[in-house]
């Protein structure tokens, strides 16, 4: 079982001591990539227009994958989904890479020290329509391009 972990590097401000900040993402490791529609983050993206609480910015420097790795994949670009539920203040986050022939696909989920449970792919997905869906949900949503 491979054990890596994908170090996202965002830019950081003049204000901030370190000039980059950064979050760890668990590698997810299945069998068939976990392929997202082209549609959902057109419809984030939509859902910063109209909410308040829905936020879409560039801002992510590097993606450096560490830990067991091989084979190295190549992503062209990344997304970094963060929202928060508005029930219990829980975070929770996506990494989303894009593949040359594959499209998004969900490569990494955060807090890293989440236990994956061997879940299905749908179950992922279901957490993107869950977010499109219902955003009343979220107290924020944030999706963070490379």
């Amino acid at each position: 079982m491979n054990s890596s972990n994908f170090k996202v590097i965002f830019n950081g401000s003049k204000d901030v001591e370190n000039e980059n900040l950064t979050l760890t993402f668990k590698k997810i490791t299945t069998t068939k990539k976990i392929s997202l529609s082209h549609v959902v983050i057109s419809k984030l993206k939509n859902l910063s227009e109209i909410s308040n609480h829905v936020v879409v910015f560039q801002n992510i420097e590097e993606v450096i994958e560490i830990g067991d790795v091989s084979p190295r994949e190549t992503y062209n670009y990344y997304y970094v989904l963060i929202y928060t539920y508005k029930s219990d203040a829980k975070k929770e986050g996506f990494l989303i890479g894009n593949l040359k022939k594959k499209g998004d696909v969900i490569i990494g989920i955060w807090p890293f020290n989440k236990e994956i449970v061997d879940s299905p792919p749908e179950d992922f997905l279901k957490s993107f329509n869950n977010l499109i869906e219902n955003p009343h949900e979220y107290s924020n949503i944030s999706l963070i391009l490379s």
